[in-house]
């Protein structure tokens, strides 16, 4: 699902680092507990038991659509409609398209259309079928990433992708950047493999990998390509 933030397009160069990771220490269940539009999830293998969460209960609703509901998805939406639908109830269907047709696939970010006038959802659609057979089996979870429950004795891959530092966070609350990192050393400590993707990271993680993405920003003016560098991180153990 397009989604402010997607991993889509750098998937293809982390997932292999991560998939090793869990083959080589026998782990099968994936856990991800800021699933966004579940462009990473969608392409672990399904032989993995996969988890996926989000704080955002429209981020949920949206991808259970997708998985349960896709041909109930429209192909059209009028901007009326789309304003109808803002600051409604998290909704299979609705919560999609307030996701899917909103400028850089931020919920309610404002009705957006193509040069032609044509809105999105059309496109939005033919994604759905294609990602939908990839969601299923997939659970999906309501619920910060802290209030998951691990036990040792079951070893997971946890992969993040937390709001990044300096970036748009959620609409709700603050996130802390701090008590996040612990988390992650803290469910390291407990055996399981954790990765986390972000530009910056504290001084015990190292980095398995750096991808040199390009990122449009858009203003009132036009929109400007900055190049910036994404990086997987990994709790350094034997720091």
């Amino acid at each position: 699902m397009k989604y402010m933030g997607s991993k889509r397009r750098i998937a293809k160069h982390i997932l292999p680092i991560m998939l090793e990771a869990a083959r080589l220490e026998g782990v099968t269940t994936w856990v991800e507990p800021f699933v966004g539009g579940a462009n990473m999830i969608d392409k672990v293998p399904p032989t993995f038991k996969r988890i996926g969460s989000d704080l955002n209960a429209h981020t949920i609703e949206a991808l259970i659509a997708i998985r349960d509901l896709v041909d109930l998805l429209p192909e059209e939406v009028s901007e009326e409609y789309y304003q109808s639908l803002k600051g409604g109830p998290p909704e299979p269907v609705s919560s999609w398209v307030r996701f899917v047709c909103s400028f850089g696939g931020k919920l309610d970010g404002g009705y957006s259309k193509n040069n032609r006038g044509d809105n999105y959802a059309r496109a939005a659609k033919n994604n759905a079928l294609r990602q939908s057979p990839q969601l299923q089996g997939v659970r999906l979870i309501n619920c910060g990433y802290s209030e998951l429950i691990f036990t040792p004795a079951h070893k997971c891959l946890v992969y993040c992708d937390p709001p990044y530092v300096g970036t748009t966070s959620y609409k709700t609350e603050s996130f802390d950047h701090s008590a996040f990192w612990q988390w992650c050393r803290d469910r390291s400590k407990e055996g399981h493999i954790v990765f986390v993707s972000e530009y910056s990271a504290p001084e015990d993680f190292y980095c398995v990998k750096e991808i040199e993405t390009n990122t449009q920003l858009g203003n009132g003016s036009g929109s400007a390509s900055i190049i910036k560098r994404e990086k997987l991180f990994r709790f350094n153990d034997l720091y």
